[in-house]
């Protein structure tokens, strides 16, 4: 009798009895056995479940964007209740903190029901915000604090999303990260077109602040508290450094004004350096025998290709030729990524 299971299953059944047969575990006939043991089914609730959280998440954020971020809103219920700033500020506090008393009962009561958990914290994320953004406007801030004030709220992100176990608010907390390096490195800019930070411009502070978030990520293995989050940290990390690394490539540690009055031949050292640390990556990806740290390093590779010759041969080569070699390079890449998943020898 065929054992029915869901596609996703299914496949991962499939993939451990081919490499079961490769490593010579089990003999061909017995694969074969296997194989049609195995009776596989489409988990339409799975899908139904994923695009429903998906809808539900952009419905929150539509509907959050109407009627708390309305400024006028905002101004008429102040006028009619005469809240200040801080009490509407207040207020918002208080709505995240009941939200993230439902969620942690949600939680509890529906430990399954892992989509429309992180679907809910959504709300969390937004009244979070909201609150310490008037918090920050009650006491008449610049934008010298503003960064100061996105950290901040990174920091509630982050406690929540450990108290929650949610990894959307996790993410909420990387992304807060960045936008308070961005900004309060602006607000500190030494320069009067506040384009320099501590002689770095926006792409170089920018990976120096991806580099950093690496370390870190790296820590969070270290502790068996934080081993939930660390996938999502580490990837979410190196994306963000190698694409900083990319913009600064193409850019180097120059200021708009001068890097669109030079030729980019002047700055293929800086393209040279971010070719090293690809490589380097890749082969700690390898040794490491981190496949999607790999695959991600491949991508940048192939942007990194694709972004010198724009940079250096766009106006001197056929564009037919150029797209020809493009469609060309992407189908091979694709034939070798699904030989090396279904594990078929290269032809």
């Amino acid at each position: 009798m065929a054992m029915r299971i869901n596609k996703k299953e299914s496949r991962l059944l499939n993939e451990a009895i081919e490499i079961w047969e490769r490593d010579a575990l089990i003999d061909q006939p017995t694969a074969e056995k296997l194989k049609q043991r195995i009776a596989s089914y489409r988990n339409e609730f799975d899908a139904v479940a994923f695009y429903a959280s998906i809808a539900a998440v952009s419905c929150a954020l539509l509907a959050f964007g109407a009627l708390v971020l309305d400024e006028k809103w905002i101004e008429r219920l102040r006028k009619i209740f005469a809240f200040s700033e801080f009490v509407i500020g207040f207020i918002f506090g208080a709505v995240a903190v009941f939200l993230v008393w439902i969620a942690k009962r949600r939680i509890k009561k529906f430990p399954y029901a892992i989509l429309a958990n992180e679907s809910f914290t959504i709300l969390i994320a937004l009244s979070a915000g909201v609150s310490v953004a008037y918090f920050t406007k009650s006491f008449n801030a610049d934008y010298h604090y503003y960064g100061l004030s996105i950290f901040i709220t990174a920091c509630i992100y982050g406690v929540l999303g450990f108290y929650l176990n949610s990894r959307l608010l996790w993410t909420c907390m990387i992304l807060a990260l960045i936008s308070s390096w961005a900004t309060q490195t602006y607000a500190w800019s030494d320069d009067a077109s506040q384009s320099y930070f501590l002689g770095m411009n926006y792409p170089l502070r920018m990976a120096l602040f991806g580099a950093v978030m690496v370390a870190a990520a790296h820590f969070l293995q270290q502790w068996q508290a934080t081993q939930k989050f660390y996938p999502l940290s580490w990837y979410s990390s190196w994306l963000f450094l190698l694409l900083s690394g990319l913009f600064l490539s193409a850019s180097g540690n120059l200021s708009y004004d001068v890097w669109a009055a030079i030729k980019q031949g002047k700055l293929f050292v800086w393209a040279i350096a971010y070719t090293l640390l690809l490589i380097a990556v890749l082969i700690y990806a390898i040794k490491q025998k981190d496949e999607t740290l790999r695959d991600m390093t491949i991508v940048f590779f192939l942007l990194n290709i694709y972004t010198r010759y724009f940079e250096y041969f766009w106006d001197r080569t056929n564009k037919g030729l150029f797209f020809a070699l493009l469609a060309l390079s992407f189908w091979l890449i694709g034939k070798k990524a699904e030989q090396l998943r279904k594990g078929a020898p290269p032809e």
